[in-house]
């Protein structure tokens, strides 16, 4: 009985870690599969997507804020930080089901005021839980690292079942409107007839009040858990720090579960530096990609993996991770309805939808089969590459692009947002998984690389859309591609 019921306590205990990894990037990647609905009602329109993308990598204040404040005081600060930014996550996801659409005038101008200063909440919540929550993972024993991670692939897996579950209802319709007023002038009656033209855009089978509806929920879901997971007697019990844990003279730590051995966290030579640099990772993208799969599991001897980078690989890595990143996080996010919309909402939806499903496959198909060269990596790049670059050809001719009335034009389309997002998904693990083995110092250069790739992106393609207005969205009430 004690055997079953350690096995169950466990379970429940992974169950936990789920639950909780499931907040790191819940909201914002809900918020982005919202955007095929949300760009129809928002004054931004199409550009809305390069405004959410700059107000991201703002929000990196946030695990710069946590990692100066952790450098200066000896306590830990993550649990209150954890509480907090969850509870700001659940409620700012409340407050968008009554102020999404609520807009304000800005230097003349309307703009979506509640929506992105919310969504400003949600990126910086995210992007320091990408710190703050595995601060927190180091009060447990390695083993207990998977489940977490599972977790944070269902942070983008859920919103995208969600989305497809809910759909987009259709692609807008012109409606034009004619109405008669009549105005007597002296004697005369004189009828003046007005002609207003108005859009319509099918309603989804749930409304964008719902979804935001069930992210808070699921992030409750996420708080409950943490807050089990911090308070829980018994799960205090198997805290690292904890007293009742066994240290032998060889520095593993056997953690025991009332009576039943659970694990033992022994530390090895290949197990060393990658334990003390998890905490590293502040991946502030639209979609977290890195976070899935860089725990991957290097077989002991693998001589590949494990010997040291020269510094010309470093660089030659640490420059591929800067061009995937400020692609994937800040470019191609950014025109992504320009490429997509012209074939119609469906595409729009389809591409954002299946393409965050294709961050935590590819991460998964990383842990089987790791990009292990320079060379193969390199190729990888090379292709996804030349595939953002048919994407971006796509953005420039907008709102006529190529096949355009052809069912081949959003195939194309869709397809090469899901082969982008999964081969730079593919190269940016790779890399990571290659740099965790070099040890904490590599990976705070992968993850300064990653924020300079990302941010350079976005602030290259804010003016391009905004300002120089080089993308064009279409009208409903013209010739369009569906």
């Amino acid at each position: 009985m004690e055997v079953k019921d350690t096995k169950a306590f466990l379970n429940g205990v992974h169950a936990l870690m789920c639950m909780f990894g499931m907040a790191s990037w819940l909201d914002i990647n809900g918020v982005w599969v919202q955007l095929p609905i949300i760009v129809n009602y928002l004054p931004e329109g199409w550009a809305l997507a390069s405004y959410l993308v700059l107000v991201t990598q703002i929000a990196n204040v946030g695990p710069i804020a946590f990692s100066i404040v952790n450098r200066f005081t000896f306590k830990r600060i993550e649990i209150p930080t954890n509480y907090i930014i969850i509870i700001i996550g659940v409620v700012s996801c409340l407050l968008l089901v009554p102020f999404w659409d609520t807009t304000s005038y800005v230097n003349g101008k309307e703009r979506s005021t509640a929506f992105l200063t919310l969504c400003g909440f949600l990126a910086l919540v995210d992007c320091t839980s990408s710190v703050s929550f595995l601060a927190f993972m180091s009060l447990f024993a390695k083993p207990f690292m998977s489940p977490y991670f599972v977790g944070e692939g269902f942070s983008a897996f859920l919103p995208s079942v969600l989305g497809l579950l809910q759909g987009v209802g259709g692609n807008p319709e012109c409606i034009n409107n004619t109405y008669v007023n009549s105005t007597t002038i002296g004697n005369i009656t004189v009828n003046i007839t007005y002609y207003e033209t108005n859009y319509h855009y099918p309603a989804p089978r749930y409304s964008v009040e719902v979804f935001f509806l069930l992210m808070a929920l699921l992030l409750c879901t996420s708080l409950v858990s943490f807050a089990l997971l911090v308070h829980l007697p018994r799960i205090k019990k198997i805290h690292l720090d904890n007293k009742k844990a066994d240290v032998d003279a060889g520095g593993a730590v056997e953690v025991r579960v009332d009576n039943g051995l659970v694990f033992s966290n022994s530390t090895s030579v290949d197990d060393k530096e990658p334990e003390e640099t998890d905490d590293s990772k502040t991946n502030s993208g639209v979609h977290n990609e890195k976070d899935y799969g860089t725990c991957g599991k290097q077989k002991a001897g693998d001589k590949r993996i494990t010997k040291y980078l020269s510094r010309i690989d470093r660089a030659y890595l640490l420059s591929l991770q800067c061009w995937s990143c400020c692609l994937t996080n800040g470019i191609m996010p950014s025109i992504q309805a320009y490429s997509t919309l012209p074939y119609g909402n469906y595409a729009y939806h389809l591409a954002v939808t299946l393409g965050l499903m294709m961050i935590p496959t590819a991460s998964l198909c990383v842990h089987w089969l790791p990009a292990k060269s320079n060379l193969s990596v390199g190729i990888l790049s090379i292709v996804a590459t030349l595939v953002s670059f048919y994407i971006f050809s796509l953005s420039l001719t907008s709102p006529y692009p190529p096949l355009c009335g052809s069912v081949w034009g959003p195939v194309l389309s869709v397809t090469s947002w899901l082969v982008f997002y999964f081969l730079f998904t593919y190269v940016k693990v790779s890399i990571g998984g290659r740099f965790r083995v070099e040890g904490r110092t590599a990976l705070i250069w992968y993850g300064g690389v990653t924020q300079i790739g990302s941010f350079i992106g976005a602030v290259v393609t804010f003016p391009l859309v905004n300002v120089l207005y080089i993308f064009k969205p279409n009208d409903p009430c013209e010739f369009t591609c569906y």
